[in-house]
């Protein structure tokens, strides 16, 4: 939006918006439905199918590794053909490995399923992001991404835990993900029809400047070289792994093994981190607009997590309800994504904003899957070494501080940037 908009023309762009925030978070919600399922899945797998703990994060994890393959390709089709193609076409490829995963009878299969889930949806954040910056101001785009990211993630994060688990336990993998197909399919009919990357009057809607395929690859590989954003690119690793691999994978577990809780009660345990997560997006999103620094404000959420973990680290079997109260702070501080995107887009011009921030979601999803197969590692070989439950998750908790502190110290040497017409 520019000044030379009337403010009648602003409300009805306002109005557009809103619209299409409403249709993809519906979308957003399905989405955070397979991204937020592990830890039910994790039990499910384990005691109904037999899966070890290395096998679990395998199966979890290749979601995410899929998705950090997906990025660089998504980054380009994101620049040349725009945000809502881009997302309808990816959508196609995650309704068939659904599809796949809920039919799946080995561990190959369920891999295969999850592998296409994670490239359909691995641009989703991304194109909700560059579709909010055809529509709102500069300074409402981190607002308006973390606002949906965190109420249509938290429902679907809700959706992921208590509700899910009553759902495989009456229909099993195959009805319960059929029918999750079948709602996902039909909210992208509504985004084919509904959905536009920007005003046509603004010169939005259209993906920029045309560019051949080689030069659209060349310019992503300019992105990738940028010094500016190298150390963007290493906080990637964190913008969601820490999560996705305690909250996302072990929490259930661990509130099983070591708090001794039943699956239903881990479930609703688990129902109270993924409120949080989101809870902290859209706290983040309002920050970003208040806060003098990005970096100071993603250092500090870094810094809260660690604190968190570390308790944990020292006293995993801490009572039920302080366990409960530490995961939960340490979720509402780990979506980092929204205010990272929002840090790189200051160095990058629009026509190469999808490849930045797909680059971010590389690392990111890179780290989901090594955090999540490594620790899986880690649990299996502590239980084969006859180890206490607890040592298995005080590994992994120790794990996740060393990488979060591994990557905030590199990127505490990062500049806040040029002004981005805030």
């Amino acid at each position: 939006m520019t000044d030379a908009l009337t403010d009648a023309e602003r409300a009805d762009r306002l109005r557009s918006l809103r619209r299409m925030l409403v249709v993809l978070g519906c979308f957003f919600i399905f989405v955070q439905v397979n991204r937020s399922s592990g830890g039910v899945l994790a039990s499910y797998l384990g005691t109904h199918r037999g899966l070890s703990p290395t096998d679990i994060g395998t199966v979890m994890g290749s979601m995410f590794f899929a998705s950090a393959a997906a990025q660089l390709p998504t980054g380009i089709l994101f620049d040349r053909i725009g945000a809502t193609r881009t997302l309808l076409v990816m959508g196609l490829i995650s309704l068939v490995g659904i599809v796949v995963f809920a039919l799946a009878g080995s561990t190959w299969g369920l891999l295969a399923g999850r592998l296409a889930i994670g490239v359909g949806h691995g641009g989703v954040i991304t194109a909700v992001y560059l579709i909010a910056m055809g529509w709102a101001p500069p300074d409402r785009v981190a607002q308006a991404t973390g606002t949906l990211v965190g109420v249509a993630g938290g429902i679907g994060g809700v959706l992921s835990t208590t509700p899910l688990a009553l759902a495989l336990e009456r229909y099993g993998i195959e009805g319960t993900f059929l029918a999750l197909a079948a709602m996902t399919g039909l909210v992208m009919v509504a985004i084919r029809f509904m959905v536009r990357d920007g005003p046509t009057d603004s010169g939005a809607a259209e993906p920029g400047p045309r560019e051949s395929l080689i030069q659209s690859v060349r310019g992503l590989f300019e992105v990738m070289r940028m010094r500016e954003l190298r150390r963007i690119f290493v906080m990637g690793i964190c913008f969601t792994a820490p999560f996705m691999t305690i909250g996302g994978l072990w929490a259930g577990p661990y509130f099983a093994q070591v708090q001794q809780l039943s699956h239903a009660e881990a479930s609703v345990a688990l129902l109270v981190l993924v409120i949080a997560l989101h809870l902290g997006t859209y706290a983040y999103g309002v920050l970003d607009r208040l806060a003098p620094s990005r970096k100071h404000l993603i250092l500090a959420g870094v810094a809260v997590e660690v604190v968190c973990l570390s308790v944990l680290v020292i006293w995993p079997t801490v009572p039920m309800l302080a366990a409960i109260a530490l995961l939960f702070v340490f979720s509402c501080a780990a979506p980092l994504f929204v205010v990272l995107a929002a840090h790189a887009r200051r160095f990058v011009p629009r026509q190469r904003a999808g490849r930045a921030i797909a680059c971010i979601n590389l690392m990111g999803l890179t780290g989901v899957f090594l955090l999540q197969t490594g620790t899986g590692a880690v649990i299996d070989m502590v239980r084969v070494a006859g180890g206490a439950p607890e040592t298995g998750f005080r590994l992994v908790f120790l794990t996740v501080i060393a990488v979060l502190v591994v990557t905030a110290s590199i990127y505490s040497r990062q500049p806040d940037g040029p002004q981005d017409g805030e």
